[in-house]
């Protein structure tokens, strides 16, 4: 799993670095959100996440892209008084890829994400999808609705799914 962690981060790195020269706006937001394991035991989760995202238009400017880092914490309390003190925390880094059309008011986006997760002490290789919604209110502020269902898998074989719904608010640069 070392060399996973090690691999995610260097296609990081390297996604940023190839995508940096050609973006005309950066984009930045946070968000508080609510989620969901596909285990009983735990009952819904809240947290937060936040991203940085550098976006692009293409296909003639009708539509817009982006390459992004989305980092995230979650915390889980367990289902029932009998097992109490068994809490899990979830925290976690991927890297997202997004397009949508390019709108005057309304950004639906889609994508997809690959990253790491840590519920306590535990690794998981995080992947999923990545949907997008978000309403401009001026050139600079948007409010967005963030819904990530993922899958979750370890060399244990102890993979599981969880859903992430978040929603917040997005900084974009100046021309953004």
């Amino acid at each position: 799993m070392r060399y996973m962690k090690l691999a995610a981060m260097g296609a990081l790195a390297f996604g940023l670095a190839s995508h940096a020269a050609i973006t005309p706006h950066m984009q930045t937001g946070v968000s508080a959100q609510g989620a969901q394991l596909d285990n009983s035991a735990y009952r819904p989760g809240i947290g937060l996440n936040g991203f940085v995202e550098a976006a692009s238009p293409m296909l003639g400017a009708a539509a817009v892209g982006g390459l992004g880092v989305r980092a995230n914490y979650t915390h889980y309390q367990i289902e029932g008084d009998e097992l109490t003190g068994g809490d899990i925390n979830e925290g976690g880094v991927a890297l997202t890829a997004m397009a949508g059309p390019n709108l005057a008011r309304f950004q639906p986006k889609v994508g997809g994400h690959v990253g790491y997760a840590r519920f306590n002490e535990n690794n998981y290789v995080d992947l999923g999808a990545d949907l997008m919604a978000a309403y401009r209110l001026t050139p600079q502020f948007n409010i967005h609705a963030l819904v990530t269902p993922s899958w979750l898998a370890n060399q244990d074989d102890t993979d599981f799914l969880g859903t992430k719904v978040g929603l917040g608010v997005t900084w974009n640069t100046p021309g953004g």
